[in-house]
This record gives structure tokens, C-alpha cells and sequence, in this order.
């Protein structure tokens, strides 16, 4: 198969050229092995992945100011899903709206299932991009919304990571919120990246990106929403 003259889909949208493509899915995955495991995804494909495999090491990946450049928003949309989250606020000078450090007292248990419990810091920051450096103006002529990300650290690995919240959940003006403050809050925004569907929860465990909820007596099955703040924490019983 001549791969050159084929159009090819990256994150749902059709239409890339094999350059394009390869490109992008380079800015996405930061190892060979993640692009297979999430794209090629049937036998017919692995003559391709052979191929994709044979020029990975030649294939750069694309820049913030790359997508930039892109003059149609959904295409250019899609070059900031696969630049992600982290690479997008840590190239466009973003403005810290908050910085938390809270103690946590946390439960874990022992290789004989011995429970403990370990106190230790954690630090949130709320990050905001101005949504003009990102698009110019919607098709309706609308100045774009603020885009913000929570910056967090593993405390058991220290690994740093960006979490994408919505302009709500950042500055606290929603419907899902116990108060509409209109104010930045890290803690209330990082909560509201956690989901559940159960009222009055017990306890919460988090393992990972793992979420287990335990129910109370007075529990129900609900639609999914969005922590708030004082549940997260108040609830959170275990983190690892």
C-alpha cells in the first residue's frame, strides 16, 4: 500500500495527511509502544505499525507554535489534544491564580494488610492561559474563555502532573458548586476532577487514577457528578 496518498484520522478527526499524522501522533505518545497499544488496534494495521516503527526516530513532533499557526479551530484543536495539557501551559506563560498546601492524613496498609496511617504535605497550584492565546474568536465573533489546569505532584513518586479543569470549577461560579464565590480555588478545582456516582459516600480511595467509593447506609445510585470540596476533603481516606 502506498501510505502517501491515504488521508488518515487522528483523535476523531479525518482528513491528515501521512506527514501530518505521523506528526501528531509523535507529539502524542512519547513512546513507540503507547502509539501501538492505542492505534493499532487490529491485525490488518500491523504492516502499517511496521511502518510507523521504521520512521519513528526520524519524526518530529510538533510545537505549541506549530498549532498556532493552524487557521481552522477544530484542526487546531486537535493539535492541542496531542501537544496535552502540561507541554500547553508550561510553554505559554500561564498566571497562578492559586497555590494550596494542605496536610493529609492518609491510611495505607502493610504487606499483612496491617492499616497505618502517614501525614505528609500536598501542594496544588491553579493555572490560567488567556484563551486568546489560544484562539482569536469563535465563529460567532466571541472573545474565547480562560483556559485553566491544576498543577499537582505525586507524593509518593513526586512525578508533576497537569489536570485540565473547566472555567466553573477554577473560579467557582456553577451550578454543581455549594457556593458561587468567584474565586480561585486550587483545592475545589482538583476536586472537581474526581467523579462519583453515589450520594452521601463514606469514604473515598483513590489508587492511582482509581477511584473507589465506599457507600454509606444512607447512599444512592445517581447520575455521575463532580466532587466539591468539602468532600474531597473530608472523605478522602486513602491515597497511593
Amino acid at each position: 500500500m502506498n501510505y502517501d496518498k491515504q488521508t488518515y484520522t487522528v483523535n476523531n478527526r479525518e482528513g491528515f495527511s501521512l506527514t501530518d499524522a505521523l506528526r501528531l501522533w509523535k507529539t502524542k505518545y512519547a513512546e513507540l509502544k503507547d502509539f501501538k497499544e492505542d492505534v493499532i488496534k487490529h491485525p490488518s494495521l500491523n504492516d502499517f505499525s511496521q511502518f510507523v516503527e521504521d520512521s519513528w526516530d526520524n519524526i518530529e513532533p510538533f510545537k505549541v507554535e506549530d498549532a498556532l499557526k493552524i487557521e481552522n479551530a477544530e484542526e487546531r484543536r486537535t493539535y492541542f489534544d496531542c501537544i496535552g495539557v502540561e507541554k500547553l501551559f508550561k510553554q505559554l506563560s500561564p498566571k497562578l491564580r492559586d497555590r494550596q498546601e494542605i496536610t493529609k492524613k492518609r491510611a495505607n496498609w502493610d504487606e499483612d494488610n496491617k492499616e497505618n496511617f502517614r501525614t505528609f504535605k500536598d501542594v496544588y497550584e491553579l493555572y490560567e492561559i488567556e484563551g486568546t492565546k489560544l484562539y482569536d474568536k469563535d465563529k460567532w465573533g466571541r472573545t474565547p474563555n480562560p483556559v485553566f489546569a491544576v498543577r499537582c505532584w505525586c507524593t509518593t513518586t513526586d512525578r508533576e502532573y497537569w489536570l485540565y479543569v473547566n472555567n466553573q470549577a477554577a473560579t467557582g461560579n456553577s451550578w454543581w458548586s455549594e457556593q458561587a464565590d468567584n474565586e480561585y480555588d486550587a483545592i475545589r478545582a482538583i476536586a472537581w476532577t474526581i467523579r462519583i456516582d453515589i450520594t452521601n459516600p463514606e469514604r473515598i480511595y483513590r489508587q492511582g487514577d482509581v477511584i473507589i467509593v465506599k457507600k454509606s447506609d444512607k447512599s444512592k445510585d445517581v447520575s455521575p457528578y463532580h466532587l466539591e470540596k468539602k468532600q474531597y476533603l473530608d472523605l478522602m481516606y486513602s491515597e497511593t
